[in-house]
């Protein structure tokens, strides 16, 4: 560890975006923001599936994936009471940032964290997320949530940071409605509205104001603070952002078309406190999870329905890091939200774990030190994983799922305890299946997506699922016969219709594939449809067709890798390489962890002759799916061009082991091979 370790102060914004920071950054109402990308770097920061909130920000925290560490969804089972709990720091495996740091001497906070109760014992303070929960009038006694703070005996100091929702006044509100004052508020719609404003404007001001204690007053080396405040205003009043979306009241849109703007103002005001109070030489890292709609791409006029809610969320949040020894006024590319912890481990001199999915953001950095290695820090957790949490209160508890429906994140929170029990049991298998899928773990994925159907033979969703894993896997034959039992069981749908394209498409019957998207009544709006079609041109190698429908959908939907990915392959076959090669590095530009990409990347500088660099993109592709046969088989041949005849050799014998067994599997193709049915970022079905 440095002799003298630097301090680092990592904030998160929940769903901020940079398509609506953008804006108000060239118009200059963001100061703070302005200077800190100024002085440093900024980028995109891409998701992980599920891109759920307390499963995106324990990755943050830990730099894994969700099926590693365990959080993978807002609820889980109670083995208390039988019912249901939120999921929070006795859900996750191993250790977080906080632990890491503490352990290694440095002091240590973390504030409001998503998923942190109860708070764990630190060199610092911890106050978990249910430290600013209010569970009583303000003229009644509203005591600091039991396992809320630690140490315990900072409880009687540290509540007197809190701000209760009844103390935001009126004055306070206008900002964010101009027009307050003069609303009927005997209206039950237009008041509920109000006091949503006012609820998190008082639990935004609670954590700011332990932030800034702990800047002001405690030791500390890291201070990571965590406000939820965007994505619950977001998901509160981003039907009403302009532009004025169809089906919204043009005199709600006048009304509350300011909040989501004024929230980020605000939020700026409370960045440049913490600036003031960091210091210079603080390195500060500001993050968001995910990006949330904000254009004409928002899917409907109810930002707070558990049926559409996922598809406000945008793969995308924000990255920005400044301080000593990060490089200034740049933009990094590629980064995900699995690289924060293994790049502030290395920023304090400490070593990245292996199992640790994330990598350091060496290319934001001044000084590229060797990055030290450790098999893994889990060995220091604190505290075992999934231990029961009894200190929890009823009432509290039946706010935190009261305001989890208010926002769409669970469907009914007055089912009965053990129906509400079985539902969080299935959605975090669910969940676990998305994130496995996403890290190419595709055979254990399609055991679980295929128990989780037969256990739920009911919802289409979960059998979906299992059929998009098997086609992921390349298992046509068993894909085939779960679609069949699907449409029996369900009767046509367009779900079902736009699955069986991709099956027909992965045949090898892209013709047939193509007349059956052409049936459905899909929204041409959406650029999940256009990449669908380039997919199924690709194939019948209608290259300019394919061409222009992935264009078509990066015309709607610019962020895209999946249809920058196929448009890189239109342009190869039509030999405007240096052009394909560009799309496909802007598609790892946004999606590091992308193998598909690194391998079109890989097989398009090889048609090039770059074989150096041909051979840097498979590798890395192969770090990812270490079953692609097609990259071990360009890089046999490159490496004997290169002069490299013991590399070849090696992965020779790689591709005689994974043809053997394919060979042992009748009616399945190895997983290496790349699945047309995989779903973009942005699909929507």
């Amino acid at each position: 560890m440095p002799s003298s370790p630097r301090k680092i102060l990592l904030i998160g914004w929940d769903s901020a975006d940079w398509r609506i920071l953008d804006p108000l950054l060239a118009a200059g109402a963001m100061p703070a923001l302005a200077s800190l990308i100024a002085r440093g770097v900024r980028g995109n920061l891409a998701t992980v599936e599920p891109v759920l909130s307390p499963a995106v920000w324990t990755t943050i925290a830990t730099g894994k994936f969700p099926f590693r560490h365990g959080v993978l969804g807002f609820v889980e089972p109670d083995p208390l009471s039988g019912g249901v709990r939120n999921t929070g720091s006795s859900s996750r495996h191993g250790a977080a940032l906080w632990n890491i740091l503490s352990h290694s001497g440095l002091p240590s906070h973390s504030i409001g964290w998503f998923a942190s109760h109860p708070a764990e014992p630190i060199n610092g303070l911890c106050l978990s997320d249910r430290f600013p929960l209010a569970t009583a009038p303000l003229s009644a006694p509203w005591p600091v949530p039991d396992g809320s703070i630690h140490p315990p005996d900072r409880a009687a100091s540290l509540a007197t940071l809190r701000v209760h929702p009844a103390e935001i006044e009126g004055d306070q509100l206008l900002p964010f409605v101009p027009s307050a004052a003069s609303l009927d508020q005997s209206d039950e719609l237009t008041r509920s509205r109000l006091q949503q404003i006012a609820l998190i404007l008082s639990s935004t001001a609670s954590l700011q104001a332990a932030a800034t204690h702990v800047l002001e007053h405690e030791p500390w080396n890291f201070l990571g603070v965590y406000f939820r405040a965007l994505d619950e205003f977001a998901h509160h009043f981003m039907p009403f952002h302009p532009p004025l979306l169809p089906g919204v009241s043009p005199a709600d849109a006048a009304t509350y078309g300011n909040v989501i703007t004024t929230a980020c103002r605000f939020h700026d005001a409370m960045l440049a406190r913490m600036l003031h109070l960091a210091g210079p030489d603080t390195t500060v890292i500001l993050v968001s999870d995910h990006g949330f709609e904000s254009g004409h791409l928002r899917p409907g006029t109810r930002a707070d329905q558990s049926s559409s809610m996922a598809q406000w969320h945008r793969p995308f949040g924000i990255f920005v890091m400044a301080g000593p020894g990060i490089v200034s006024n740049e933009t990094i590319t590629g980064a995900t939200v699995l690289d924060i912890t293994p790049t502030i481990l290395h920023l304090c001199g400490l070593p990245v774990a292996d199992d640790m999915d994330g990598k350091v953001m060496v290319t934001a950095l001044e000084n590229q030190d060797p990055i030290r290695r450790i098999p893994s820090w889990d060995h220091i957790r604190p505290i075992s994983p999934n231990q029961p949490v009894s200190s929890t209160s009823a009432a509290e508890e039946k706010l935190l799922m009261d305001q989890l429906a208010g926002l769409g994140y669970i469907d009914d929170a007055t089912a009965s305890a053990a129906e509400l029990a079985a539902q969080a049991a299935a959605e975090l298998r669910y969940n676990r299946v998305a994130s496995l899928a996403q890290a190419s773990h595709l055979v254990e994925a399609s055991s679980e997506a295929s128990s989780l159907a037969d256990d739920f033979p009911s919802v289409l969703r979960y059998r979906l699922k299992a059929i998009q894993v098997l086609l992921m896997q390349g298992n046509l034959p068993d894909a085939a016969a779960a679609l069949l039992a699907a449409e029996s069981l369900f009767g046509p749908s367009e779900p079902i219709a736009r699955m069986k394209a991709n099956l027909l498409a992965a045949s090898g019957q892209p013709a047939d594939a193509l007349l059956a998207l052409d049936a459905l009544p899909t929204d041409s709006q959406l650029p999940a449809v256009h990449e669908q079609y380039g997919s199924f041109h690709l194939q019948l190698r209608n290259w300019p067709a394919a061409e222009a429908a992935f264009r078509r959908a990066l015309s709607l939907e610019p962020d895209n890798p999946g249809a920058l990915l196929g448009l890189a392959s239109a342009l190869a076959r039509q030999d405007h390489n240096d052009d394909a090669a560009a799309a496909a590095l802007k598609a790892l530009e946004l999606q590091y962890w992308f193998p598909a990409a690194h391998f079109r990347l890989g097989a398009i500088l090889s048609k090039s002759a770059d074989f150096e660099r041909a051979a840097a993109s498979f590798e890395t592709g192969l770090s990812m799916q270490p079953g692609n046969l097609m990259a071990h088989r360009y890089l046999a041949r490159i490496y004997l061009r290169l002069g490299q005849p013991d590399r070849a050799v090696a992965h020779r014998a790689v591709v005689r082991a994974l043809t053997a067994n394919s060979s042992t599997a009748p009616g399945k193709t190895s997983q290496a091979q790349p699945a047309s049915a995989a779903p973009s970022a942005h699909s929507r079905s």
